[in-house]
């Protein structure tokens, strides 16, 4: 029996039988595929060499057993629209369905990041039962709705160990974003649970009545700072913030970013965990802070 062919050889052999047996440039070895989409890495097919026209597209997309193709592009703008684009296909709408939660979003509008799934999963299946959250920097819910579910069920639909909050506070501006997230509280029985604050969050004015704030921003989130901090209760309460540090700095990133809300004056700040996400850049590591912060005179 001969050895089932690679994703890569198919499209190879696809594409040279095609072109009658010569390439014009290289084909790449490495994309990101999901439900019925491929995503091609933005330097795919560019060369001026390459025909790429619909039945090109086709050919890319019944070797790799997809029906859309689209292509990476730069994110854009301060709504951080995605950047790629739709090189095969109807409609740019997918669900992802990722620790029991389904999330839809237009992929051509809204960046969604593979790499943060141990994150998401993190944030899922803990007990966060009662508690009122702030989400400063919502986008499509990639954390609001870990935030308001139970973590993944198993194979036979017991309840994982999570615990989801009672109510979530979702801050956004982008509106395709917006629509995105209402369709997935919709869709995964959430929406009686969360408020969408749409808009810029720093002209918000908000109550300090929050157990918990996350700040899922990159490269930072230090334009939240100071809503974080005026947001939780007077008791304090916990805060997750994401940022960059340098490999082997992480830890010290983390005190001193403790150190940096200690400087508001109404709380005392400890670092609870620090949580390396992935690589951002070389040596340059996406990591989560959590941070608790008990008021001064504790």
């Amino acid at each position: 029996m001969a050895p089932t062919m690679t994703p890569h050889a198919r499209l190879e052999k696809a594409l040279t039988e095609s072109l009658n047996g010569k390439l014009p440039g290289k084909i790449p070895t490495k994309w990101e595929k999901f439900s019925d989409v491929v995503i091609l890495p933005q330097s795919a097919f560019v060369e001026s060499g390459w025909n790429t026209d619909q039945s090109f597209w086709k050919i890319v997309a019944e070797s790799l057993n997809v029906k859309r193709v689209a292509r990476m592009g730069e994110v854009q703008g301060d709504y951080r629209k995605s950047g790629v684009e739709l090189l095969l296909g109807e409609n740019d709408w997918v669900v992802r369905r990722e620790h029991g939660i389904d999330f839809g979003y237009n992929f051509t509008q809204c960046m969604w990041s593979a790499g943060n799934v141990t994150e998401r999963g993190r944030i899922a299946n803990e007990n966060h039962e009662g508690e009122k959250i702030l989400d400063l920097y919502a986008g499509i819910g990639y954390y609001t709705l870990p935030f308001l579910s139970e973590g993944a069920r198993g194979p036979s639909g017991e309840r994982a160990n999570g615990r989801g909050a009672a109510h979530v506070v979702a801050c956004e501006w982008n509106p395709d974003a917006i629509r995105a997230l209402k369709w997935s509280l919709k869709a995964n029985n959430l929406a009686g649970r969360c408020t969408i604050l749409e808009g810029d969050n720093r002209n918000l004015q908000l109550d300090s009545e929050f157990d918990r704030v996350n700040l899922g921003l990159l490269p930072s989130a230090e334009e939240g700072y100071s809503i974080a901090l005026q947001a939780l209760k007077s008791e304090g309460g916990m805060l997750h913030v994401h940022g960059l540090a340098k490999d082997g700095e992480e830890e010290k990133w983390a005190s001193n970013l403790a150190q940096n809300f200690e400087k508001d004056g109404r709380f005392s700040c400890s670092v609870v965990h620090v949580e390396r996400v992935k690589w951002y850049a070389p040596h340059q590591r996406h990591i989560v802070v959590d941070i608790h912060a008990l008021p001064v005179s504790c």
